[in-house]
Order: C-alpha cells, then sequence, then structure tokens
C-alpha cells in the first residue's frame, strides 16, 4: 500500500506540481560570459586527477572501514577550492545564484535538489550529502565555463581544450598501449568518447570555424583513444539525432521511433551478442578487445541482476550516489562472488545511468533521467538547425552510452559537463532565436519585454 502511494504521489508531482514549480522558480537571465579560466582549470584538474593519482581499493566498504585514502582528501580539497572560488564570484555578483534556475538547467537543478533530499533516507547519508554538494559545485562551475553570449563560436574552443587536457594526463597510458600494438581504447574511458563526439558535432554543425579540420582530427583521435565498445555502439544514434532535429513532423516522429528503436537493439547486443558468433569475433577483431569481455558486457550482465535485486523495493531509493557507491550494504553478494569466481565483490557504480537514478532517489530519479533526455531537446527544438541537431545528437548518444555508465545519476563527472555544455548552447541559440524574431517582427506586434533580464555580465 505504501509503494502504491509514492507512486501515485510521484506521478501527480511531475504531472500537477513540476510544470507549476518549473514556472514560478524559472529565472530569466542573461547569459553570464564570466571568465572562464578558472573554472575550466579547476573542474578539468578535479575530472582529470584520478587518472593521474589514485589509491585503489580492494573491497567496495572499504572507505566505511578503513577511511579516506590521500587521493580521497585530494578530491575533497579540490571540491573546497572550487566552492570557495564560486562563493568568491558569488559575493561579486548574487545574479550567478540564478543561473541554474535558468531554462533549460531548472531541471537538472531539482534533480540536485532531491539527490540532497535523499540523504534523509540515504544508507549513508553523509556520503549523499557530500556526492550532492559535489555535484553542486561542479555543475555550477561548468555553467560558468559554458553560459556565454558566443558559446555557440565558442564551443568546440572549449571542448578541445578539455580533450587535450584529458590527453595529457593520460599520455604514459596511451604510449604504453600503443607500444603493445593496441590503438583503440588505447586509455579507456567510458566518459570522454561523449566529450569527443560532442566536439565533432560542434566543429560539423556549429558555426564555421577556422580549425573546424583539426578540430574534427582531434575528435576522432580522442574518441578512438578512449573508445569503449558501448561508445562506439553509440554511434547508431546519431542518424535518429539527425531526424529528430528536424522541423518537419513526419521526420521527427520517424526519428523518435528509431531512436526507441536503437535503444532496444542496443540493450540485445549488450546483453545477447554472443548469439551472433560472426558479428562478435567482427567486433572484436575492430574494437580489439577479447571475445568474453564483449559477450558479457564485461560482466554487467551478471551483476545487474543483483543490483536490481538490491534496490528492486526501495521506491525512493536508497541515496544518490550511497546505493551505487555501497550496494554491498543492501543485499549479500556471496552468490555473485561464487559466480564470478572472485573472493570478494568491488561494485561502485551500477555502470548503468537509469539503474543509478532508480538505485540512488528511485522512481523520482527514473523520472528525473526521463526529464534530462527530454527537456534539452524540446528546448533546443526554436533554435537554429546547427544548435538543434548537436543536442539531439549528444542527448541520444548519452542515452545509449548511459547504459554501460553513470552518466548523470551517480556524480560529477565529464558526461555532466558536455550535457552543460549543451544546455548552454541550446540557451544562446534559443535566446538569439527570439530575439531575430521580436527584431522581424513590427513594432506594434512586438512582445513586451520580460521581466527581470538585465544586461549581460562584464568579461571580468
Amino acid at each position: 500500500m505504501l509503494n502504491a502511494l509514492i507512486a501515485v504521489g510521484v506521478a501527480t508531482w511531475f504531472t500537477v506540481a513540476y510544470p507549476v514549480l518549473r514556472r514560478r522558480l524559472e529565472a530569466r537571465i542573461p547569459s553570464g560570459g564570466a571568465p572562464v579560466f578558472w573554472p575550466l582549470a579547476l573542474t578539468a584538474v578535479f575530472a582529470f586527477m584520478p587518472l593521474v593519482f589514485t589509491v585503489p581499493r580492494e573491497d567496495g566498504n572499504a572507505v566505511l572501514d578503513q577511511g579516506l585514502t590521500a587521493s580521497n582528501v585530494v578530491t575533497i580539497v579540490l571540491t573546497g577550492l572550487t566552492a570557495l572560488y564560486l562563493v568568491v564570484k558569488v559575493a561579486a555578483d548574487r545574479r550567478i545564484l540564478l543561473l541554474p534556475f535558468a531554462m533549460p538547467y531548472l531541471p537538472f537543478t531539482l534533480m540536485i535538489g532531491m539527490d540532497g533530499l535523499s540523504a534523509a533516507w540515504s544508507i549513508v547519508p553523509a556520503y549523499t550529502l557530500y556526492r550532492t554538494a559535489e555535484l553542486a559545485v561542479f555543475t555550477l562551475s561548468s555553467i560558468l565555463i559554458f553560459d556565454r553570449p558566443d558559446i555557440r563560436h565558442r564551443l568546440a574552443d572549449l571542448l578541445a581544450i578539455v580533450t587535450l587536457a584529458w590527453l595529457v594526463a593520460v599520455t604514459p597510458e596511451i604510449l604504453q598501449s600503443l607500444a603493445s600494438g593496441i590503438v583503440f581504447s588505447s586509455a579507456k574511458n567510458n566518459m570522454m568518447p561523449l566529450v569527443c563526439a560532442l566536439l565533432g558535432f560542434a566543429a560539423w554543425f556549429g558555426p564555421p570555424n577556422r580549425r573546424r579540420g583539426r578540430y574534427l582530427i582531434l575528435a576522432a583521435a580522442g574518441f578512438v583513444i578512449a573508445g569503449s565498445a558501448a561508445s562506439t555502439g553509440a554511434l547508431i544514434g546519431i542518424g535518429p539525432a539527425l531526424m529528430i532535429a528536424s522541423r518537419r513532423p513526419g521526420l521527427r516522429l520517424a526519428g523518435i521511433v528509431l531512436a526507441l528503436a536503437s535503444i532496444v537493439l542496443f540493450l540485445f547486443l549488450m546483453v545477447g551478442l554472443s548469439s551472433f558468433p560472426a558479428l562478435l569475433d567482427a567486433l572484436s577483431v575492430i574494437l580489439q578487445k577479447p571475445r568474453v569481455e564483449l559477450a558479457n558486457a564485461t560482466g554487467r550482465g551478471q551483476f545487474w541482476p543483483t543490483f536490481i535485486a538490491a534496490t528492486q523495493d526501495r521506491l525512493l531509493g536508497s541515496g544518490f550516489s550511497a546505493a551505487d557507491r555501497f550496494v554491498q550494504l543492501l543485499i549479500p553478494t556471496t552468490a555473485l562472488a561464487d559466480e564470478l569466481g572472485r573472493d570478494a565483490v568491488f561494485i561502485t557504480s551500477s555502470h548503468n545511468m537509469f539503474l543509478s537514478a532508480w538505485a540512488g532517489t528511485g522512481i523520482i530519479g527514473l523520472s528525473f533521467a526521463v526529464l534530462a533526455l527530454i527537456e534539452p531537446i524540446r528546448f533546443a527544438a526554436r533554435a537554429d538547425r546547427g544548435t538543434r541537431r548537436i543536442v539531439a545528437c549528444l542527448i541520444l548518444m548519452l542515452a545509449l552510452n548511459g547504459m554501460t555508465t553513470p552518466g548523470l545519476f551517480q556524480d560529477w563527472n565529464v558526461n555532466v559537463l558536455a550535457y552543460v555544455a549543451v544546455l548552454a548552447t541550446a540557451r544562446a541559440a534559443r535566446r538569439e532565436a527570439e530575439a531575430t524574431a521580436r527584431f522581424a517582427a513590427p513594432a506594434d506586434e512586438s512582445p513586451p519585454p520580460r521581466r527581470g533580464t538585465r544586461p549581460a555580465w562584464p568579461a571580468a
């Protein structure tokens, strides 16, 4: 009975209360245009520091039993430094606090608020609160990086800087892999392919850029170096995404149908690729991956059932991020250990964006997962064609790649960075389209100015 009431309450909130809350909370504020160096530097160092320095754990609950490692402390310090930078910026201009409440950031901001609220019933409340604070800090930092009036022209430049910073961080790993004859996935990273793909979309579909050719080469190289089987498979979403970006209703509908079919095909190949030996052999050669790794989706098909069993009766989840990180507190994993042939099970993530959303905040998290994917495409529908294509391609690849990564719903990562970059681009393009429409309208038909709008921030 309680679960039924929760389900009805959540459905009512998202269908009735959420639209009202969105209208009341939405801030109509100009683009920021703050200096980019410090937020970009702090965010890049935080994102790629674990690739250079990390202290490995041998047990999923080690942080509870043994305390923080040196790399954990460095991560917390970086979060604190970034938070301090944001405090200084907010003290200089309080309008920065309104930026996350502008569309299309608002749904994601509400999701972060829900993440923090889930600490009330989290299995490890302190961990949930820290991860929520970390997500909030670096999401706002990402907004300061990308929310600027000229972002459509600078998006590729900023993404190229992020990609180059990652390549520098993993250069030793790349060289070691190349020496062993490994090219594809020579520095495997399940998150970076999305950033590299977005760089390619921005260079190809965005405004003319004199470095377009170099950016396309950088995007392709980064995608191959970081590439995983899942990120490569997510490329099938580009065709349906281009159709969804069309202004023709029939073509959009066909794109939606193909997108759903792509997701079904993607999932089927993840768990059923072993049923097609010839295809499995071909992909093993092309992707330079062992057949057994491709056949069982790197073990996901084995631990997903355990993960689902651990969270199936928790309609409000078990706490943002904590349910992923400490799933061993929810269910004994002895059977899984026997199945995998390991003495200890070390699961720190569901490796699935939607399972992470479910585990963290339950049915509310799944609802926000859907909103996070639909709202940007709807918001960009009135923007120029290039922006519509960039947004649709990134979002659909995020949905597909999210089948094997935490995506947006376990912690802050470069997928969130790419997501915010797309939201900022859509926001700038939408404002340009609306301004052009107002300018083109006759004087007696011009809409009244929106309340609360003020000039953009100065560059310094």
